[in-house]
């Protein structure tokens, strides 16, 4: 088993390195529960941004933690815009983090496009992120890959976890996004714990044991 990543270090190294917009925001990290891998917060000023990492994370190739973290970072680099999910991915593949972006999506379960929001929005999979690659990103994605003995393939069983949150406050609300589709929190909830539960086909979405929002399955 790999050494559990230090989160805390690959964002300061992934901030000073390809993200310029946000380092002079105050961005923390941690391990936390979570009903996806992934949670991040952050608001119009860009003063605080949030990450909170599922704890079944540590059991990842630390490239894949970091392309976990080039997603998250990119949701608020683009500020408002950091809602879509198939944007976010394209904003972290330019910034070059790519190879590391498809090592994600394997520990993800997500081999092809997982496709949200009735098809509006989607997020790419292993094979599309693989076909963007440059020829040197795509040696050293080779390179990652064997290093990790990781061989891509289609899961056999579909993960069913959701890949990632996040949360934007924006005017004096707060919008949380879950597979594509949006929904209010209450202005008294501050980062809260997001939990998302399935029944018969309907996703429940929960903020700190509120109900927020419901969609269902086959709308994703």
């Amino acid at each position: 088993m790999w050494q559990i990543p230090n989160i805390s270090s690959l964002v300061e190294r992934l901030v000073s390195s390809a993200y310029p917009e946000l380092q002079q925001s105050n961005v923390s990290v941690n391990w936390g529960k979570t009903s996806s891998f992934a949670q991040v917060q952050w608001d119009e000023s860009m003063e605080d941004i949030s990450i909170r990492i599922n704890k079944t994370v540590k059991e990842w190739h630390e490239s894949g933690v970091m392309g976990l973290l080039s997603h998250e970072l990119s949701h608020p680099a683009q500020k408002g815009a950091g809602l879509k999910e198939l944007r976010t991915d394209i904003d972290a593949l330019t910034r070059g983090f790519g190879p590391y972006l498809a090592v994600e999506r394997l520990f993800a379960g997500k081999y092809d496009d997982h496709i949200i929001q009735r098809g509006k929005d989607r997020y790419l999979g292993y094979v599309s992120i693989r076909a963007k690659l440059t020829h040197l990103e795509t040696q050293q994605l080779d390179m990652l890959l064997a290093e990790i003995g990781l061989a891509p393939s289609r899961p056999k069983i579909p993960v069913l976890m959701s890949h990632d949150v996040a949360l934007y406050n924006q005017k004096r609300k707060t919008v949380l996004t879950v597979e594509g589709y949006q929904f209010d929190v209450p202005d008294s909830l501050q980062n809260p714990d997001i939990k998302i539960l399935e029944r018969d086909s309907v996703v429940f979405v929960f903020a700190d044991e509120i109900l927020v929002g419901q969609f269902n399955v086959e709308e994703i």
